[in-house]
């Protein structure tokens, strides 16, 4: 990358900052006659004799005259805006495409760091670096040669037009630039470095913030709360320190500008005061000569903040590429080298006296070996042996220091991802999952080039590719297919879905997507003909309930004329839900049409009253709970960030109910509307308060608005999940088997009609969570064999994801090795016992390849 800030500015600028600052230029002119038209209407016009005049062969009287000045000034007044509002929106789109070719160069270089990078600098440090700390060069970079071009003519042009007044007021107009010229920069060297600080000192504060929360159970399961606390302190403490200097030193550079700006009107005032009595001076020059220099600060001060705002950005494209340029970056072509349709790596993998240091000692050491085609190989090694490196290696992820790692006589390192990442496959014991959903986390190892589809593009897609080459983007679309359908043996996204969930339930997590699946909440109108097979089900379901009096006692169904003691007050009463999943339950009685259905049908006081129990009651259990408490997500009404909002409704009630504004009786109400008689069993809901809401919910369906779905028993219902849908009810919360054995006949039901695999790929659009936190360690390592499978590799490495001795472990490697048959299987385990099936056992210890051989031979070698 460049060193110099302007260099990368002028490298991929030029022609724009060349049009920029012609525009510069052009405003010169315009702006002088803006200065001297004053001048002109003062003497020429208001205090001027021999009229009328005559301009452009017409005579114009003095007022005529004046207004010709007057509108003369007026339009190089709008003339000059128009030129700077042309010149502002050229400067802005050219610092953001900068802005956005460097961020991106950022991110590319990320994806070309090597492995062992990541171990010396973390996504804390990474992530404020491409977005935050580049932020002011977007800014910057647009006015790098327009700012001082503009104003450093601004300012010749209005010092030229003050000695062409009066020489001796020109020079007292510049008299002290020459000490601010060199007092400045001397107190800015300082603040450079002070900022060079601070920067640094943020990043490690970023660091140390994100390893908390990544760490957050081992600093609660160490009580190790306060040392991290008082870590930050003293961090936060050495900022302030910083940032104490450099307040100092700015605002004594402000104060020696502001006192120097003020001091040259001094001058102005008595020399050209002396001037005019002495009739050397017309008094419209010293009006002009004043009107020039109040206009003559602004572009100084421009120039001075222009220099402290480059030595600032300059601190931080240089703290910035510092960490993005290291010396062994893979090769740009590397990520981007598309591989030929005939190119398909094969044969033998060949290991040639490889040796591989990752800094804390030699981990690999001088090893050679030989990995036929289509078979599979054990790897065994504790985690010193150097065993996850070499497999590494093998996989191209690091590169050895010394050797090869040749795939079918060629360097893997040489070769770009399109190749290696298509032939190989690297599972870990701790895979990452990408915070999406299930389907799109399989597919993830099929996304390699889009799909051309031959349509012509809109306008608003050649825009973007227009955009993304001239700032050095990417121009492939991210909306396009880039499913790689042959990559994994289908023709199309249907087939595509059946082998994802062939090879999930395969890895043993079938069950589980069709779970994720009964839960989800669907559109019907994405989800051909799942809505009416559900609703076919759904029939069957509730003609079963309806005539089993075992079954009727563990599932309260919906129905029109009677309360749901399993279901919310809300669902009760509206016997509808919002059909914007934003609106949550606590947030309907904001809404104006649900507001006056509560006065209409004269329960708001009542729900208001409902709520505020339930407020004092919340606040008497948990307000002294800590946030991580689980009864709180299991019983409290009220979360822990709004029980001070609620503390401070129930003390105002206390005194005075009436005092209640209406946004927090809403709120109230939306505690209310919260509660499950037959969960929260509470005792506020007696008989005749059910029945009042079940004959207001009848005066609510007459008028329905249209963003509520109904609970229409032929309909599909949209927010409801769609277990919720099947069974058309809730079941029976104070039956504690009323759950398993409702899983079990709609599992039943389910079944029969053929639905299973329709609600399972609706599983598939469960969406993780960051870092898939909502799956199990479990889940997560059978996505990531699945995402592996699905593209089917000639050669799949998998490193401790089945090291223990269990049963389910060893079904697991039995599922693989059927799924990798004809192909090359490269495991990795920690235990020779482990591997006491297989025929090519490689044994490590200390870096060194120690055995290799059947199972007997290399047990043999080990125990000697």
């Amino acid at each position: 990358m460049d060193k110099s800030l302007f260099r990368f500015i002028w490298r991929y600028s030029r022609s724009r900052q060349l049009v920029i600052l012609a525009i510069t230029v052009l405003s010169f002119p315009i702006l002088y006659y803006t200065l001297e038209l004053p001048k002109l209407i003062v003497n020429d016009a208001i205090q001027g004799v021999d009229f009328p005049r005559e301009l452009f062969d017409i005579e114009f009287g003095q007022v005529d005259y004046l207004l010709l000045l007057c509108v003369g000034f007026l339009f190089l007044v709008v003339l000059n805006n128009i030129v700077k509002y042309v010149l502002n929106i050229y400067k802005g789109v050219t610092g953001e495409r900068m802005l956005r070719r460097l961020r991106y160069d950022l991110f590319e270089r990320v994806l070309r760091f090597r492995l062992p990078r990541f171990r010396n600098i973390s996504s804390g440090e990474i992530i404020p670096m491409i977005t935050a700390e580049v932020e002011p060069l977007g800014g910057f970079i647009g006015d790098a040669i327009a700012l001082p071009a503009f104003q450093g003519g601004t300012l010749l042009v209005y010092i030229s037009f003050i000695f062409a007044q009066d020489p001796f007021l020109g020079m007292a107009a510049i008299s002290l630039y020459p000490i601010q010229a060199v007092l400045i920069p001397r107190l800015q060297a300082r603040v450079i470095r002070l900022a060079r600080a601070r920067v640094k000192n943020i990043r490690q504060m970023s660091d140390r913030i994100g390893e908390s929360i990544s760490g957050i159970a081992e600093i609660h399961g160490n009580d190790t709360s306060v040392w991290h606390l008082a870590d930050m302190s003293d961090r936060l403490y050495t900022n302030f320190q910083i940032r104490y200097a450099i307040f100092k030193r700015k605002f004594l550079i402000k104060f020696v500008n502001n006192f120097m700006n003020q001091l040259t009107p001094f001058f102005f005032y008595s020399v050209g005061g002396y001037l005019v009595i002495e009739g050397d001076l017309s008094f419209g020059a010293l009006v002009a000569v004043l009107a020039a220099y109040k206009d003559l600060a602004s572009p100084w001060k421009e120039l001075l903040s222009y220099y402290q705002q480059f030595a600032d950005v300059q601190v931080k494209y240089h703290t910035v590429i510092e960490n993005f340029d290291p010396p062994d970056l893979y090769p740009r072509e590397r990520l981007l080298q598309d591989a030929d349709e005939d190119t398909e790596l094969s044969g033998e993998l060949t290991i040639k006296n490889a040796s591989y240091s990752g800094g804390t000692g030699q981990e690999v050491r001088d090893v050679s070996l030989a990995i036929s085609e289509n078979g599979v190989f054990t790897f065994i090694g504790d985690d010193s042996s150097g065993r996850s490196e070499l497999l590494q290696m093998t996989a191209s992820m690091i590169a050895p220091d010394t050797g090869r790692v040749e795939f079918g006589g060629q360097d893997i390192n040489t070769l770009p991802e399109a190749i290696v990442g298509r032939a190989i496959a690297y599972v870990s014991n701790a895979p990452y999952i990408f915070s999406d959903t299930i389907r799109r986390n399989l597919r993830y190892g099929l996304r390699r080039r889009p799909s051309q589809d031959g349509q012509a593009p809109d306008a608003e897609s050649a825009q973007h590719f227009a955009e993304a080459l001239m700032t050095a983007n990417s121009p492939l679309d991210i909306n396009a297919n880039w499913d790689d359908y042959a990559a994994a043996g289908v023709t199309d996204d249907a087939s595509l879905d059946e082998q994802s969930l062939e090879l999930i339930s395969l890895f043993g997590m079938g069950d589980d997507v069709y779970r994720m699946g009964l839960q989800s909440v669907i559109d019907p109108r994405s989800h051909d003909g799942l809505a009416e097979n559900v609703l076919n089900v759904r029939r069957a379901i509730s003609a079963r309930v309806r005539s089993d009096p075992e079954l009727e006692g563990l599932v309260d169904l919906w129905s029109m004329h009677r309360f749901n003691p399993s279901a919310t007050l809300a669902e009760n009463l509206l016997f509808a839900l919002p059909a914007d999943p934003a609106m949550t339950v606590d947030r309907i009685p904001h809404d104006p049409v649900i507001h006056r259905f509560l006065l209409e049908c004269g329960l708001e006081e009542k729900l208001v009253e409902i709520g505020l129990t339930i407020a004092k009651l919340m606040i008497e259990l948990f307000s002294d709970v800590s946030h991580d408490n689980t009864a709180l997500g299991a019983f409290s009404f009220i979360t822990p960030e709004d029980m001070p909002e609620f503390e401070a409704m129930v003390r105002k009630a206390k005194s005075n109910a009436a005092k209640l504004n209406e946004t927090e009786r809403k709120s109230l109400i939306g505690i209310a509307f919260k509660l499950t008689p037959e969960r929260h069993r509470l005792g506020i809901l007696d008989d005749a308060l059910r029945q009042r809401v079940v004959s207001a919910r009848l005066l609510f369906l007459s008028h329905a608005p249209k963003d509520f779905i109904l609970f229409d028993e032929e309909r599909y219902i949209g927010p409801l999940t769609i277990e919720d849908n099947l069974m058309f009810g809730k079941s029976r919360l104070d039956r504690r088997d009323a759950r398993l054995r409702i899983d079990g006949f709609v599992g039943d039901a389910v079944s029969e009609m053929g639905l299973r695999t329709p609600i399972s790929l609706a599983g598939l659009d469960f969406h993780v969570g960051v870092a898939g936190s909502r799956l199990s360690a479990g889940q997560r390592r059978k996505v990531a064999l699945a995402r592996a499978m699905l593209k089917q590799p000639a050669i799949t490495i998998l490193n401790g994801i089945a090291d223990s001795a269990s049963q389910e472990d060893r079904e697991l490697i039995g599922v693989i090795r059927k799924q990798c048959a004809g192909r090359t299987l490269i495991i990795g385990h920690s235990r020779l016992e482990l591997a006491d099936r297989d025929d090519h056992i490689m044994y490590l210890k200390d870096g060194r390849l120690v055995a290799a051989g059947s199972y007997k031979e290399v047990a043999d070698a080990a125990a000697e």
